[in-house]
């Protein structure tokens, strides 16, 4: 008995020992471990967001920026983490630069960005009256391109843009065009490239442009598909031409006249420069999986309208080129210098 007790004794040491020994020693990392305090690769390092994230548009409700950015904000809630919400602001005013203005001095934490349309980063800040600039922003996504058409009424005497032109260029001052404050330039470009002299109105945003067409107040606007799909539909108006670069529909393009002017629209999403990159990844990750959802698909196509996804360098890169491209423009027509 007592030999058996001895041996109990000695084993019992001996596993102790070696139990000691082996918590004193460093645990071997094996592949696909997480090193310790740190969470999974592939997880976020933040609990962002804890509270709603505000959209910023800085144009009027109704205009294709207000709709997309409507529709895009109501599918990416159901993918950010924390069930939180995405609510949209409408900030419109100073030629769309009060919203964009918001963006650029928020706190850098991911809780306000905004939609912007890609002439309030590469067209405004040429004049001098804003503290930003085309890359004084962090981008977050490219959504969409958005064509453009010079639109008048279903009734008007046009039947083409050369009966059009022929009427300007025989009446001058007495053809008026409303457009975004943001777009005038445009307008101002097409009078310089065609040597007519439409009377240029300008509006706090499409919406208002639109309905200025409308009520007969101006004989044409300039204008994006999702502006002017309902009224096309029930043919109050028709585009006449295409201000864009790349045709997407029946309907001549300006440089296709031989007016030089081309105008490619983007919207994309933009956040105070300073925002963290997990914060940053969270948020871009979220619009994303919303832009490929089958409901924003869906609701894109039925205004007219498709995805057109680039990544924060892909939407940044467009922003430079296009700040260069426009600020030619603006000197082609002697709005700067």
């Amino acid at each position: 008995m007592k030999k058996t007790s001895l041996l109990f004794l000695m084993i019992f040491s001996l596993v102790l020992g070696a139990c000691s020994q082996t918590a004193q020693q460093p645990t071997e990392s094996r592949p696909g471990d997480a090193p310790a305090e740190k969470k999974q690769e592939g997880q976020p390092m933040s609990d962002f967001p804890t509270k709603p994230i505000e959209l910023i548009v800085p144009t009027p409700p109704g205009g294709s920026n207000d709709t997309v950015a409507r529709v895009l904000a109501k599918v990416a809630q159901k993918y950010l983490p924390n069930g939180q919400s995405v609510v949209v602001v409408n900030k419109p005013g100073g030629g769309n630069t009060i919203g964009i203005l918001d963006v650029f001095n928020a706190k850098a934490d991911g809780y306000t960005i905004g939609f912007a349309p890609s002439f309030t980063l590469t067209v405004n800040p040429h004049y001098g009256n804003v503290p930003y600039t085309h890359d004084s922003f962090q981008t977050i996504m490219r959504v969409l391109q958005l064509p453009g058409f010079m639109y008048v009424k279903g009734d008007a005497p046009w039947q083409s843009f050369d009966e059009m032109l022929d009427y300007i260029k025989q009446n001058p001052e007495q053809f008026s065009a409303a457009v975004a404050v943001g777009n005038k330039s445009l307008l101002e470009r097409i009078n310089t490239n065609a040597g007519i002299q439409m009377k240029i109105v300008p509006y706090d945003g499409s919406a208002p442009a639109m309905a200025a067409l409308l009520g007969g107040h101006v004989q044409a606007t300039i204008g994006s598909m999702i502006d002017a799909k309902s009224h096309i539909e029930a043919g109050t108006i028709r585009p006449i031409i295409g201000t864009s670069g790349r045709r997407v529909s029946d309907v001549p393009l300006l440089k296709e006249k031989g007016i030089g002017v081309e105008v490619n629209q983007l919207m994309g999403i933009i956040a105070p420069k300073g925002i963290k990159d997990d914060v940053l990844a969270i948020l871009h990750d979220a619009f994303k999986q919303a832009l490929e959802d089958q409901e924003v698909t869906e609701q894109l196509q039925k205004i007219g309208l498709e995805a057109y996804y680039g990544s924060p360098a892909d939407f940044q890169k467009d922003l430079s080129d296009n700040f260069k491209m426009d600020g030619e423009a603006l000197k082609q027509v002697g709005l700067i210098k």
